[in-house]
């Protein structure tokens, strides 16, 4: 063990093996064969949109239209939590809708918390609904310190000040922003670990360095998505308000996103960008980024209805008229997932992570190393010039 510790520490202090050790371990996280969606294994993360109750207009969401009606109550979703479907859940992610509008969140976390192999917990919230939100969190946080879960908040950020207001609703970004700091300064009453994410639609598009200058300024860690097409939020109703896709402002996000690509050091997160940059830079996108949804994810809607995506998939069935395993594992739902891969996987963009084919990844650790002796080679060039 002693042996084992000498090792790591030199090998994080060399940069380079450090480096080199990172990427092997990122390479094995890979898959050597393509998934597609046959194989009946226990899902692992259970995407939790646990209410579909929103205070937030968002230009790119239709979820703040919809009925909230008749959702789970608590008891019923302890019931839901003891379905033998999720007996190898290892991680869930709560989003809505605005998990904040829900007055006894901490008591649903308190059913998630039982799952017997959970090792983490993720809440998504706009943020502005500050003295709900935080009051959660912090009774979450002990909860989960107790339980030795980890426990990551990610707030929405979506640009400073007016363009934030105009992608998210009026006079809310001092409110998010608000929330953001008093998290930051106080992280260990509300959270392991916080994260900031940003969707790149029409609305900010044209204003994302400045919003990636005010986070570095801040000392925020803000991550980028593409806003796309969702049919549990109906956004796939709305592209054309919203998306960048498919317009002439397409090119601004290739540009935006090689940017990224190239600052940022994580591989994961350089993977994830990488993946985007070239999904909107072929005239025949094919997704790259793996995607725990293809085999071994479920989504669990506030009315106990199970998908397996809900970018794609529609309703498979209810928890409150059949148990979980008949529902995930009945061939005919299998073979509709198999055609979700088969004929939407390869269009979606959506950051999504799972297993990347080993294929993939090779091609980026081969296309980083061109870009970086390229760099190298142009500097010996004007040096000589």
């Amino acid at each position: 063990m002693a042996v084992k510790q000498q090792l790591i520490q030199l090998i994080k202090k060399n940069k380079k093996l450090f480096l080199i050790a990172k990427a092997i371990r990122f390479f094995q996280t890979s898959s050597l064969t393509k998934i597609d969606g046959s194989e009946k294994k226990y899902p692992k993360v259970i995407q939790l949109p646990i209410t579909y109750n929103c205070n937030s207009k968002c230009v790119m969401c239709n979820i703040w239209k919809m009925d909230h009606s008749n959702e789970m109550t608590v008891d019923e979703f302890g019931n839901f939590m003891k379905d033998d479907i999720f007996k190898e859940v290892e991680s869930v992610g709560i989003n809505g809708g605005e998990p904040s509008l829900v007055p006894n969140l901490p008591e649903y976390i308190r059913e998630v918390l039982n799952l017997p192999k959970l090792k983490s917990l993720n809440i998504i919230s706009h943020g502005f609904s500050q003295k709900p939100l935080l009051k959660s969190l912090e009774a979450i946080y002990k909860m989960c310190c107790e339980k030795k879960i980890n426990f990551h908040v990610s707030i929405s950020l979506d640009g400073v000040g007016d363009i934030h207001n105009t992608v998210r609703g009026k006079n809310v970004f001092e409110k998010t922003s608000s929330t953001i700091d008093e998290i930051m300064r106080n992280q260990n009453k509300y959270c392991d670990s916080l994260e900031l994410g940003c969707t790149i639609v029409k609305q900010n598009i044209n204003h994302l360095i400045e919003l990636d200058t005010y986070a570095k300024m801040k000392n925020y860690n803000l991550k980028f998505r593409l806003g796309i097409e969702n049919k549990r939020i109906e956004s796939d109703k709305l592209k054309d308000q919203y998306s960048v896709i498919y317009s002439p402002l397409k090119q601004s996000a290739k540009e935006f996103f090689h940017y990224q690509m190239s600052q940022t050091k994580d591989f994961a997160n350089r993977f994830k960008y990488y993946a985007i940059f070239s999904w909107l830079n072929s005239e025949k996108p094919k997704r790259i980024l793996g995607c725990t949804w293809k085999d071994e994810g479920v989504t669990l809607d506030a009315r106990g209805e199970l998908y397996y995506c809900a970018v794609a998939s529609n309703k498979l069935g209810s928890l409150r008229k059949e148990k979980g395993e008949k529902i995930f594992f009945d061939d005919e739902n299998i073979e509709y997932r198999k055609s979700i891969i088969n004929n939407s996987c390869d269009g979606c963009i959506h950051d999504y992570t799972g297993k990347a084919e080993s294929k993939n990844v090779f091609k980026f650790f081969v296309d980083t190393l061109k870009d970086r002796f390229a760099i190298k080679l142009y500097e010996i060039k004007v040096r000589f010039m």
